[in-house]
């Protein structure tokens, strides 16, 4: 008896810590509001990028051409990051990618809960 006594109350303990650590509806209804413009801004970063290593690449054709293909890979991965699989359970990790690499900006993170705000601010002086 003791034992599942102990058994519920940490598994109901997780429940509600798990409960706490769920992104606010507010600011999934706004990562869905800006989603777009996010992904158009990485996506006319990414082609600049990509015009830049054709236009100013020294090489042969081939070289410029592996170029490009290792930066459309490693972009490919970081679109990845940020935008594939996009479900409320997951949205502090597509924030956590988006900031990372220079996508959502700080006036993006201020229109985010509070909550939310302090774990992105926790997160971030953690990994620095």
């Amino acid at each position: 008896m003791n034992i599942c006594f102990n058994l519920t109350t940490t598994l109901d303990f997780r429940k509600e810590r798990n409960m706490s650590r769920t992104t606010p509806e507010r600011d999934w209804k706004y990562m869905r509001s800006v989603h777009d413009d996010l992904l158009d801004a990485l996506c006319e970063r990414i082609n600049s990028q990509s015009s830049a290593i054709l236009a100013d690449f020294d090489g042969s054709n081939h070289e410029k051409y592996l170029a490009l293909y290792r930066h459309l890979q490693d972009s490919d991965r970081i679109i990845g990051d940020c935008f594939n699989d996009l479900k409320r359970s997951n949205l502090m990790m597509k924030f956590c990618a988006l900031k990372r690499h220079g996508i959502l900006k700080p006036e993006h993170i201020g229109e985010l809960s509070p909550e939310t705000q302090d774990r992105l601010k926790t997160l971030f002086a953690v990994s620095q």
